[in-house]
Formats: structure tokens, C-alpha cells, sequence
């Protein structure tokens, strides 16, 4: 485990408690584990929100017949909601600001970045690629496992 990752996990929950302290000592014990607790609906009901717009823009998609719509903005949001659901002051905080559209817009465009800079596009001849075709088709023989078994093997078939 890396010195990074052991920090975040060490450092997080204690900022969290430090932060709860405070905001405890300012407001008072009562309002503070309320609105630790309020958080548990809030986020739910983002998640459930964001997943039903999901839905939607799928279903739609299907019967217009028109591309996919773009489904980052709903798993930022679907994050965001999670991020609130989770007890906690920062938590909160930056699951709040996920549901911000420029904040979502600003997140999509740096995983987008991220994610392409880690993926590999594998290409191979006849298979289709949606940035356009590429590759040649190679015509063959199928044998199948079965046929082999039969001591009268019939002919290889060819593909169309």
C-alpha cells in the first residue's frame, strides 16, 4: 500500500471527526447527529433520482432510435449522492458539489481525459469499432469441436 493511500485512509476519517467536534462544539451534539443523519435520505434520494433519469434517457434512446445519451452525468451524480449518503461534514460537502452541473461538467471532462489515457483499444480485422471501421475481413473455414469427434468428419463449412 502506498504512503498516499495510507494517508488518505488514516487522514480522512480523522479530519472527519476533528470537523464533527467542531461543528458540534459551534451548533451543539443534537444538531450535529441530525445532520449527520439527514444525509442518509438526501443521498438516497439523489442516487434514486439520478438512476431514474438514467432510465429515462435510455428509454428514450431506445425508441427514438437516436445514440446513446451521455451517461457521465449521471454516475457524477449517482457518486454525488453516495458521497452524501456517507456520514460525514466533507463528505457531504463534495458530494454536494458533484451535483453542481459545471462541477459535473468539469469531473466528466477529467475522467474522460483520465480513463483515455489508460484504456487500449484493441482492433481486430471484421470486428466493428464505432470511431469508424478498420480492418480488413478475413475469409475461413469453421471447424467445430463436434465434427472432429465423428470418425466421418463432414466437409468444413464455409462462411458466408
Amino acid at each position: 500500500m502506498s504512503m498516499r493511500t495510507r494517508a488518505l485512509l488514516l487522514g480522512y476519517p480523522l479530519i472527519e471527526l476533528i470537523t464533527a467536534y467542531a461543528v458540534a462544539l459551534w451548533i451543539g451534539w443534537g444538531w450535529t447527529i441530525l445532520l449527520l443523519i439527514v444525509g442518509f435520505p438526501v443521498g438516497f434520494a439523489i442516487m434514486r433520482n439520478a438512476g431514474q433519469a438514467a432510465m429515462a434517457d435510455l428509454q428514450k434512446a431506445a425508441v427514438t432510435g437516436e445514440e446513446q445519451p451521455d451517461q457521465g452525468r449521471h454516475a457524477v451524480t449517482l457518486l454525488g449522492g453516495l458521497l452524501v449518503a456517507i456520514p460525514g461534514f466533507w463528505t457531504d460537502l463534495i458530494g454536494l458539489l458533484l451535483i453542481i452541473p459545471p462541477v459535473q461538467r468539469l469531473v466528466r471532462s477529467r475522467a474522460q481525459r483520465w480513463l483515455d489515457a489508460r484504456m487500449t483499444t484493441l482492433r481486430m480485422p471484421g470486428v466493428y469499432n464505432p470511431r469508424g471501421f478498420g480492418g480488413d475481413v478475413v475469409q475461413g473455414t469453421v471447424i467445430h469441436v463436434e465434427d472432429l469427434r465423428d470418425s466421418n468428419p463432414p466437409p468444413p463449412r464455409e462462411l458466408p
